[in-house]
């Protein structure tokens, strides 16, 4: 699944890089969000958990040809946290992750189709804030949507679950990778700093 997503993708960046001096910066990001995104995103809660190392690197390499292409860089030109800001993109793991907890969100919200059932867990009092975490007896098992799912929805904090809409949540979570990794990015530049003055 994953080399015929990374084929589909490659051809339609191919195709639009032929057709580039015809194409303003905005509509480069439009065509890629309708033409080339969601590939990334189809069936993702499928694909994207078992995948290896090599082949979640091959994704995310592809993911960086698009946002060079949209925003006219080099071929070997860095794509950095700069670069998702700007064009307003999550990393292809954070998009996964977030396309997950929207399913979460919706089935808590009774938003989503009644024959989906996620995961077992009690309704209790804290039902909202915390999910149950299924036990698992191997590593393996530790990438799958049961697993996963409660684990990265008990790791938001409580005014991202209690988004008003989708969007709303869905927004909420891309601003706090940016806020996170913004910070992570601060404290290792103090660290260094630091380490040099001594």
């Amino acid at each position: 699944m994953a080399m015929q997503v990374l084929g589909k993708i490659n051809g339609r960046l191919k195709f639009l890089y032929r057709k580039e001096k015809f194409l303003t910066p905005s509509l480069k990001r439009l065509l890629c969000n309708a033409l080339i995104q969601p590939h990334f995103d189809f069936a993702c809660l499928a694909w994207y958990p078992n995948l290896n190392k090599k082949t979640k690197k091959k994704i995310q390499t592809c993911q960086n040809k698009c946002i060079r292409f949209c925003l006219k860089l080099k071929n070997r030109c860095h794509i950095g946290v700069k670069e998702f800001k700007l064009i307003n993109w999550l990393p292809t793991k954070e998009r996964f992750e977030q396309c997950l907890l929207v399913n979460i969100y919706n089935f808590i919200n009774h938003l989503a189709p009644v024959y989906i059932v996620w995961f077992s867990s009690h309704k209790t009092r804290s039902f909202f804030q915390m999910l149950m975490l299924p036990s698992q007896t191997s590593n393996r098992r530790l990438q799958t949507i049961s697993y996963l799912g409660p684990r990265l929805w008990n790791s938001l904090p409580t005014i991202v679950k209690s988004a008003g809409s989708v969007n709303t949540f869905k927004h909420k979570i891309k601003e706090l990778f940016f806020y996170l990794i913004i910070k992570i990015c601060l404290l290792y530049t103090s660290d260094a700093a630091d380490e040099e003055e001594v």
